[in-house]
């Protein structure tokens, strides 16, 4: 089912443009792809080559020097996906939305069958889970209506495989992630008749033990960095310093803290009360002076006029929430501004900083009960996670090194 297209590098930029017009991304955005395409036009026509993914793959080695794309500087970053995203178009003909448009807006065929998957899983799923399956199941079925699967029962094993295949690129959170959504959705498509056979079968296992990688995370002067590069005097500083603060003093979620409404703010006994969107548990978190001088100081200087609930908002039209690429982005930029160079591997968003007050919280011997209840875990053995990013903590666990005597003049090494 993959398409492998063979006109030329012109023709396949030509179309590759128009496609991430259609699915979502800005002119600026595709404007600085052109730079890295101009010079792979350059690099094939000294070599004599016809574009393919490994002439492409090659290109970036031997030009830019890139070979992995992790903890790449954002030119490399831009120069990696220019060129992912002609393989992308290449190999199947098409590109996943990312970010602006969401591949629900784009199906003409499917909307419906996703709308009743949804409302059946409702009872059983978070609306977080649920939030997870639209996006991965969007790209799935839009993937099927460029691909001309116009009826669900023409779903084949290569159907599953040839989409699969494009997901290889992706990291194996987001490969797990959407495996798993998938495989929730086919089993459904069978128990509706919709398809013959059940195909979550057919589907690839991936394994994502949840102990494998270390939380990111800042350090107490890195944190204080970031806060201390805000500058506080305009509407939009106003805005970043509060969320920032949510997100490091009292270890909010980006979800929760761009969602925060003022339903949310129990001034008369200075707390934060409010249901976590991820696993649907209240929790009530002091509202200190810092943070709530911060949220006021927004609201009353820096806040546009509007009827929204919402406490955080974009200041430009139109004024609505912000989306999670916008705090990542803002606490990316804080960094820049604040000295904090981002650790190799490591992610750079809210996230991490509420790894960090985790880790502060257990450096200070705080029980892991009483973590679970300030992050919102229902279980501490989520909370144990963060253990292994407390470096007091697993220095009281080592052993003693015991003394090894042996007799110097007999023994031979």
């Amino acid at each position: 089912m993959n398409h492998r297209l063979s006109f030329p590098l012109a023709d396949l930029i030509t179309h590759v443009e128009e496609e991430l017009k259609r699915v979502g991304y800005g002119s600026r955005t595709i404007n600085r792809y052109q730079r890295p395409w101009v010079r792979l036009a350059a690099y094939m026509a000294d070599r004599g080559l016809s574009y393919d993914t490994q002439v492409g793959l090659n290109f970036l080695e031997e030009v830019y020097h890139i070979t992995i794309f992790t903890a790449l500087t954002n030119e490399d970053r831009v120069r990696a996906r220019a060129i992912t995203v002609l393989n992308e178009y290449y190999l199947h003909g098409m590109v996943r939305p990312r970010y602006r448009k969401s591949a629900v807006s784009l199906l003409t065929r499917y909307s419906e069958v996703l709308a009743d998957f949804q409302a059946a899983q409702q009872r059983q799923r978070s609306a977080v889970t649920l939030k997870g399956y639209e996006k991965y199941l969007g790209k799935f079925l839009l993937y099927l209506e460029n691909h001309a699967v116009t009826e669900l029962a023409q779903i084949t094993a290569g159907t599953i495989v040839a989409y699969t295949d494009m997901l290889c690129s992706d990291t194996p959170a987001t490969l797990y992630n959407a495996l798993g959504a998938l495989r929730v959705f086919l089993r459904h498509l069978h128990a509706q008749g919709l398809v013959a056979q059940d195909w979550s079968s057919t589907m690839p296992n991936v394994r994502r033990p949840p102990d494998a990688h270390l939380p990111s995370t800042f350090s107490t002067e890195e944190i204080e960095h970031i806060l201390g590069a805000v500058d506080r005097a305009n509407p939009t500083g106003k805005r970043n310093y509060a969320m920032l603060l949510l997100a490091a003093r009292l270890g909010l979620r980006s979800g929760d803290i761009r969602h925060l409404t003022f339903a949310d703010l129990r001034w008369e006994i200075n707390v934060i009360d409010r249901v976590i969107e991820k696993t649907g548990k209240r929790v009530t978190l002091p509202l200190s002076e810092e943070v709530g001088m911060a949220i006021i100081d927004y609201v009353k200087y820096g806040r546009p006029t509007t009827d929204s609930n919402v406490v955080f908002l974009r200041h430009i039209p139109p004024i609505q929430p912000l989306t999670a690429p916008t705090l990542s982005g803002i606490v990316k930029q804080y960094m820049a501004r604040g000295g904090v160079v981002p650790q190799s591997g490591h992610r750079s968003g809210p996230h991490a900083m509420r790894h960090a007050l985790a880790s502060r919280l257990l450096e200070d011997n705080v029980p892991l009960p009483v973590i679970a209840e300030v992050l919102g875990h229902r279980q501490t053995r989520t909370t144990g996670r963060y253990l292994k990013i407390s470096v007091e903590q697993l220095r009281r666990c080592a052993l003693p090194v015991p003394v090894f005597d042996w007799n110097v003049d007999k023994e031979v090494f």
